[in-house]
């Protein structure tokens, strides 16, 4: 079940979706439509409906041909320098990855142990902190 709708919440969804309860959440459709009886909810959807129909006629002229021309020269040329950049960044980065594994992997296998504190062991019981075979105590 959904809260009651304040006149405060009324406000805000009217301000954010307009005059037209429909075009507003369906969970508070009907709540805003029983409220929309009252005289001050009437108005919020009036100064709303009122600022829908001004917006509504607001157009955009559409781009020039030469300002179409000049963004689609602009976005061309670099576009080959960048894809470029991209595939050296990604390049390198691999390089770098692929060199930062192999230091790794070279100082992990050239780790000296210090004698005595791990044996080899056969036994599947064996881990890095000892032998914890069956038997030992």
């Amino acid at each position: 079940m959904s809260e009651a709708l304040t006149l405060a919440r009324f406000a805000e969804l009217a301000q954010a979706y307009g005059g037209e309860i429909a075009r507003w959440p369906a969970e508070v459709q009907d709540a805003a439509r029983r409220m929309a009886d009252q005289p001050e909810a009437r108005a919020l959807l009036a100064e709303e409906a009122d600022l829908d129909a001004r917006l509504d006629l607001w157009t955009v002229a559409a781009p020039s041909p030469q300002l179409r021309q000049a963004v689609a020269a602009s976005w061309q040329a670099p576009l080959g320098k960048r894809v470029r950049l991209w595939w050296s960044a990604l390049g390198l980065g691999a390089a770098l990855a692929g060199a930062g594994a192999g230091l790794a992997f070279a100082s992990l296998s050239g780790v000296a142990l210090p004698s005595g504190s791990l044996t080899p062991s056969s036994s599947f019981e064996a881990t890095a902190f000892g032998d914890f075979s069956p038997g030992e105590g």
